[in-house]
Formats: C-alpha cells, structure tokens, sequence
C-alpha cells in the first residue's frame, strides 16, 4: 500500500491535536498533574511544527524549514520534561531549555546556510537520539505498570529507528541541499506513519498509567490513617478478609495513658503530635514485615507474624519502654506519654482475628487496671 506523503502528515497533526486536547482536558480536571499539561504542550507544538513542514513543502522556504524542525526537537524536549515530571514530580524546565537551544542551534545554521538536507539530518538525529533516551527512562519505570509502560517504551523506541533509517536513506539519496521541500521517501513516510502510531498508543497509555496511578493512590489513602500515615482499621480487616489468622502471629494492641487527660490539658494540636511521634516509634521498632495499624483515637495494633511468643512480649516491651522515655515539647513544656499494652498470640492455626484482637483486648484491660505502663499477656499465652 503506498502512503500519500502529505497525507500522513496531515494524520500526524489531527493525531498530535486530538491528543493534546485529550491530555489538556484530563489536566482541567486534575490540576495537580501538572505533567498533563507538558504533554499536552509537547503535542501542541508538534502540530505546529506540522504545520510548518506543510508549508515548507508547498514554499520550499528554508525559514520554515528551520522552523519546522525547531518546533519538532522542542517538542520531545519538553515531552522528556513531561517524563521527568511524571516520574520525579517536577518539570525540569532548565534541562528543557538546555535541550531546546542545543538542538536549535545547529539546525538553525544549517538552514540560513542553505544546507536544508544537512538539517533534516541533523533533525532526525536530535529526534531519534532523545525519543529513545525517552524510551530508556520509561523501561526503568516500567514496574509501576509493567505492561503499559513497557509497551510505551517499546513505541519509543521503534519511532526511534525510523528516525534513525531517515537518517540512512537521507545521506544515501539526498544532497546537503534539497529542492521543493523535505524529503520525500519511503524512510520519511515510515517515520510518520510510525508517528501516528507512536502519537495514539503512547497518548492512550500515558492516561491509562496515571489513571492507574490515581486509583492506587486513592485506595492508599482509603486504608491509611490521615494523621499518622499508619495503616487503619479498614487495612487490618482488608488484610485479613478471611479473618483467620496464621499460626505463630502475635498481636499487640497499643493504647496511650491518660491520653483524655493530655488532650484536655495542652488541646487538640498536642494531642496529635503525641500521636504522630508514637506512630513514628512504632515504624522505628517493627520490622518490615509486621503492620503497625491506628485503630483510632489513642488505640494502635502490631501485628507480628513469624513470631514466637517470647519475641512478641519483648518488643510490647521495647514500645513501652521507649515510649515512657520520649519526650513531647507541648508548647515549650516538656511532657511524656506513657503507654499500656495486651499482647495475644496465635500458637494455633484457624484462629480469628476477632479471638485474637479480644484476647489482646483484655490483656491491655488488666495492664490499664494494674496501673498503666506495663505489658501483659493472657495467663496461656495463646488464642
């Protein structure tokens, strides 16, 4: 099948204007993704570069020209900008502009010298040289989105080759100067239909990566404590969805003393500080395979599997102890919080987790009615 050259490209263009619309829509409605907006802006520029090609070729003008191939190499600059925001949260607008006026430099140059075919060169070089560099920091992200992102990478790079087989069929056929616009071969005409390929699958993917992302983030913040960034009750019961609970799990549940007693006496904002600063003690203690949850109020839970009963009281313990021994500035006011703990321990298989929980329940009730600051487990020692 042979591909009209002009053809194509007008494809490209109603490619990249329909995707920048897209992304740019996306963007009015999530206004923190600010890498919406790059993208849109990278796709926004290449229909303009389109544009200017189209005219190059119906002029032959070497201003458009230049311009056209500008625009082109400004545009994945700013689409690597678009990357480095997605991934790092930030647009590096310097290495953007760096990038831009590197590229245009020389292209610039080449075409006031009248050396248009040395600049189509030197554009399918920059072109090719950083979609794939574009495609290389996709790879490295792909575990975010295994599939979609190694798919996105992978039409970087093909959309690379075909700028870099430009490159070859430009030096063997053309001259360093042109006639009647761009080149016009097989290589470019691969490398735009390859564009609007790239353009559509890659602009697809792109939203359903970030829509992938919003909707981890969201479940994220449904199974975590606002206030102290631990898990919350929801998480505990999610995680256990069955509520058996394996054998050799311990379980402590947590609650501060006095903690009514504090909140009234240095207000709310203490009180949460309190909070915050156990919650860090508590990630500072378990290791990465336990799970320190917020029931709510002033009551948190450790869950510890893999352990016996003896590792379980010692770390109850080591929480105690450490808690009574940090100090809290309440507005100048040095205080301490201490805090009380029951401890419960699945020695058995089958157990659920509501046996375990009210066990623990009421080991922490005997700590509180003996006295507070103190560990206790139930006389058996197992659920």
């Amino acid at each position: 099948m042979n591909f009209d050259y002009g053809s194509v490209l007008l494809a490209v263009g109603a490619s990249g204007a329909a995707l920048s619309f897209t992304l740019f829509t996306n963007w009015l409605r999530q206004r923190g993704s600010g890498f919406l907006m790059t993208w849109s802006a990278s796709m926004a520029i290449v229909v303009l570069s389109v544009t200017a090609f189209a005219f190059f070729n119906a002029s032959g003008n070497l201003f458009l020209g230049a311009a056209a191939g500008i625009l082109l190499t400004t545009a994945i600059s700013l689409h690597y900008g678009g990357l480095v925001q997605f991934r790092d949260g930030r647009l590096p607008v310097r290495t953007v502009i760096v990038l831009s006026a590197i590229w245009a430099l020389p292209l610039a140059t080449a075409f006031a010298l009248g050396f248009d075919g040395l600049g189509f060169w030197l554009v399918n070089g920059f072109s090719a040289a950083l979609v794939f560099y574009c495609g290389v920091g996709y790879w490295r992200m792909r575990s975010e989105s295994r599939a979609s992102i190694t798919i996105i990478a992978c039409l970087h790079h093909f959309l690379a080759a075909t700028f870099v087989l430009c490159i070859i069929v430009g030096i063997q056929e053309a001259p360093l100067y042109l006639v009647n616009g761009s080149p016009q071969n097989w290589a470019e005409v691969l490398n735009l239909v390859a564009s609007v390929i790239a353009l559509t699958g890659i602009g697809g993917l792109l939203i359903t990566v970030h829509q992938e992302r919003i909707s981890r983030r969201h479940q994220h913040n449904a199974l975590t404590d606002a206030l102290t960034g631990l898990r919350n009750r929801r998480a505990l019961f999610e995680f256990y969805e069955g509520e058996v609970v394996p054998q050799n799990t311990g379980i402590i549940v947590l609650d501060l003393d006095e903690f009514k007693v504090l909140n009234d006496t240095y207000g709310h904002a203490v009180g949460d500080m309190v909070l915050r600063n156990f919650a860090g003690l508590l990630e500072g203690l378990v290791e990465p395979r336990d799970m320190a949850i917020r029931l709510g109020g002033e009551e948190f839970v450790l869950i510890l599997p893999d352990r016996s009963t003896m590792e379980a009281l010692a770390l109850a313990e080591l929480v105690r102890a450490s808690a009574a021994r940090m100090v809290h500035d309440a507005n100048g006011k040095q205080i301490t919080c201490t805090v009380s703990a029951g401890v419960s321990f699945a020695e058995k298989a089958g157990k659920s987790l509501d046996t375990l929980l009210r066990k623990a329940d009421n080991a922490l009730y005997l700590s509180k009615r003996n006295g507070r600051n103190r560990v206790t487990a139930p006389d058996s020692q197992a659920a």
